[in-house]
């Protein structure tokens, strides 16, 4: 009941602090807003009270508005006679101007970017000329196809009728409609559906399309089939796209491009976020192996990492697993892991591997409906025993030695991690190993059995009381000494390897006899 009790409250605190932590808003920032804007304080508080949205910005989410802005030509003051900006996303903003500018308007304005959505949807493009935003001469269509490059020559015309007659809007739907359809074959449901599951096509820039297009095909070398089934891919940004392939490279020795090919969705991921998530695993100590079998992390907030990461350690469940070569699978999949520990444990079900905690459905059903508690094939169990050996002894060593007990995948994993730990610090590893089924011992159980061995040591008449034999307790080994616990512990039930069990715990046994090597004493 205290574990259950324990696992409910760590899994409430894990929820709650992701609620928090996705709602709350950050530190004030007015030092850094008047730093950056070089204005006063004074004004600087107007402008939050105004405009509330700038208080929850962050200082590198203000840095990167302002720089944006200088970036595309204008004063840093426009931010303040405008500061409507601040709701605006960086590279949203970039996206517009780029737009504006494809489209023939040569002075983009700062009112103009405020005023798009209404230049681009609401406005034919004969009535921007008349208005003077676009030059009266200008083949507005011919300008937005050249941003797009493999056109074939035998193509004169991509809209029907007077183009003039068109918005902006939707002239350049139909560009990028057309240019899809010759480029990847896409059908007009197709297109249709793409821009109802990924609106924000609609706004991008025709030369960003069509440069991502290119590295896709050509760099990464994705088919047209993956790149139709991943829609959302033609709308990645394309310097982004450069920057993953040619500065991040790789990830676990494995080519990102290789990487993206199998997980597209890492290609949407801006190259800073991947390389806070790759320098956060390597602070947690998480191996290269690891990263490789859960590419899937890769699409998490670093936050979201750091966060179960560290209740990974808290959780003993989660903790086991930390050094296995699946383990970041709990990590990716924390939520369904933690509430299969809890339901499992509620069943009365504690020998979890990380198959059934983050594994499939079918597989986490199967267990679930199964009679009994097992560990399965045992191979986590040998694992955590290897590690805590700090791998000094193979797996199948170890799995031969600890197989001698007949009930070796009916121990929870987490239970032999702790008796290891407990063990390790008066016994040598050698010592564990030759006495490796005494980790399937409730720690109680050995510690009350080794308690009653050292105070026989001190009295000779209790010692043979104890052992029925005349030994010298003083005299054997350590080894020896774990060995005579594991022999006592097994005595009372006839060396048949109940004496696992606790008292509340009732397992019938048709296995051989558990066969001690008592010769060893």
């Amino acid at each position: 009941m205290l574990l259950r009790s324990f696992y409910k409250i760590k899994l409430c605190e894990w929820r709650w602090g992701y609620i928090r932590s996705s709602y709350c808003t950050s530190n004030d920032n007015l030092k850094s807003l008047c730093k950056l804007l070089k204005i006063s304080e004074s004004k600087g508080k107007l402008l939050q009270m105004k405009y509330p949205v700038i208080k929850k910005l962050d200082d590198d989410k203000l840095e990167s508005i302002v720089q944006t802005v200088y970036d595309l030509g204008y004063p840093t003051k426009v931010l303040v006679s405008e500061p409507s900006l601040f709701s605006i996303l960086p590279i949203t903003l970039k996206f517009r101007y780029e737009v504006l500018k494809e489209c023939g308007i040569t002075e983009v304005s700062m009112n103009n970017l405020i005023s798009y959505l209404k230049i681009i949807r609401h406005k034919k493009v004969g009535d921007l000329k008349r208005e003077g935003l676009i030059v009266p001469s200008l083949n507005v269509e011919n300008k937005l196809a050249s941003c797009l490059t493999q056109w074939p020559t035998s193509l004169t015309t991509l809209v029907l009728g007077d183009y003039n007659e068109y918005t902006l809007f939707s002239l350049r739907l139909k560009i990028i409609q057309r240019y899809l359809e010759l480029m990847l074959d896409v059908t007009q449901e197709e297109f249709v559906r793409g821009l109802e599951t990924y609106p924000t096509l609609k706004h991008r820039p025709l030369k960003a399309i069509n440069e991502t297009l290119i590295i896709l095909q050509r760099d990464i070398a994705m088919s047209i089939e993956k790149i139709k089934s991943n829609f959302y891919l033609i709308h990645a940004n394309p310097d982004n796209l450069k920057e993953i392939i040619y500065s991040f490279r790789s990830i676990g020795g494995i080519s990102i491009k290789e990487i993206i090919r199998m997980h597209p969705k890492i290609a949407m991921k801006n190259v800073n976020t991947l390389r806070e998530i790759r320098q956060l695993l390597d602070e947690f100590g998480v191996s290269p192996e690891a990263q490789i079998r859960c590419l899937q992390l890769f699409t998490l907030s670093p936050a979201t990492i750091r966060e179960r990461l560290q209740k990974a350690k808290e959780i003993p469940e989660l903790n086991a697993f930390y050094n296995h070569p699946r383990f970041l699978k709990v990590i990716h999949y924390n939520n369904t892991a933690l509430n299969r520990i809890m339901k499992l444990y509620k069943m009365d079900k504690k020998c979890l591997s990380l198959n059934i905690i983050s594994g499939s459905n079918a597989h986490y059903e199967v267990f679930e409906k199964a009679p009994g508690d097992r560990l399965g094939k045992g191979k986590d169990l040998v694992f955590c025993i290897s590690q805590a050996m700090g791998k000094k002894y193979s797996a199948s060593k170890i799995r031969n030695m600890i197989k001698r007990h007949p009930f070796w995948i009916n121990v929870p994993l987490v239970q032999v991690k702790y008796v290891y730990d407990q063990l390790s610090v008066d016994y040598s590893t050698d010592d564990i190993y030759e006495n490796c089924p005494i980790l399937l011992y409730p720690w109680s159980k050995i510690k009350e059995t080794t308690n009653l061995l050292n105070r026989a040591a001190k009295t000779p008449t209790h010692a043979l009381k104890i052992l029925q034999e005349d030994v010298d307790l003083k005299r054997i080994s350590s080894k020896q000494k774990l060995s005579l616990v594991l022999y006592l512990l097994e005595r009372n039930h006839y060396f048949s390897g109940n004496g696992i069990w606790t008292d509340h715990q009732q397992k019938n046994s048709d296995h051989n006899s558990f066969n001690i090597d008592v010769k060893k004493v």
